[in-house]
């Protein structure tokens, strides 16, 4: 009789869950990693947005003592070769009186060659190439660059460093648009078909500890 017992007794240890147990689990399961996955995006999130502002930082530091060593190399960060033109209404925008550095998923450009071996020296690009004029732009693809693209997506997608020279000194202001926030550019200080977002803007500058440029805007895509 107690060994007809044991048997019954073990046999019950061996059965696993029922049905209906399982199914709560799953559902208990589903519940956590709803609550849970968002958090940890948004972690995901803020570490990407904190390497792109550490690079960014790096990048402006670099020309902030490039320019003191050597005054007068300063137009070469300072100047970009877009000048004034015509928006598509007919209205006239203001030259941009900026260098910068721009930088998306795929790409980086900067306004200048002397720029560009910044980048170089600092490892952000394999090769600065040849110089074809100081001020102009140069564009660098994926396959070239290393620690510099962009990879926040939510906050910002793509951001700018711009260099302005304004009071006498080498000043830093920043541009950054997210997929949700950007709008055309309707200051008058840049063209119409550039895109706008100044709360991506201000959160980028707000993590460098700068200012939001709210008449610079990023290129139309």
């Amino acid at each position: 009789m107690n060994e007809h017992e044991n048997c019954i007794k073990t046999d019950s240890k061996l059965k696993g869950f029922t049905l209906i147990e399982l199914i709560v689990v799953i559902c208990i399961i589903s519940v956590l990693a709803a609550m849970l996955v968002p958090s940890i995006m948004g972690y995901v999130e803020l570490a990407r947005n904190r390497a792109d502002v550490s690079a960014a930082n790096v990048v402006c530091k670099a020309i902030q003592a490039e320019c003191a060593m050597d005054s007068d190399r300063i137009e070469s960060f300072t100047k970009n070769p877009w000048l004034a033109g015509v928006n598509a209404d007919g209205s006239k925008y203001a030259a941009d009186d900026h260098g910068y550095v721009y930088v998306t998923h795929d790409e980086v450009r900067v306004s200048s060659y002397a720029i560009a071996k910044i980048l170089e020296e600092n490892g952000y690009i394999t090769s600065a190439g040849e110089n074809q004029g100081d001020i102009k732009e140069y564009k660098y693809k994926k396959d070239k660059c290393k620690g510099l693209l962009c990879k926040s997506t939510k906050k910002w997608y793509r951001y700018q460093i711009n260099i302005n020279y304004r009071d006498g000194e080498v000043h830093f202001t920043y541009s950054a648009n997210s997929k949700d926030g950007e709008t055309y550019n309707v200051s008058g200080q840049s063209s119409g078909t550039n895109l706008h977002d100044q709360k991506a803007s201000e959160i980028f500058a707000g993590m460098i500890g700068g200012e939001a440029d709210d008449i610079v805007s990023l290129p139309g895509l």
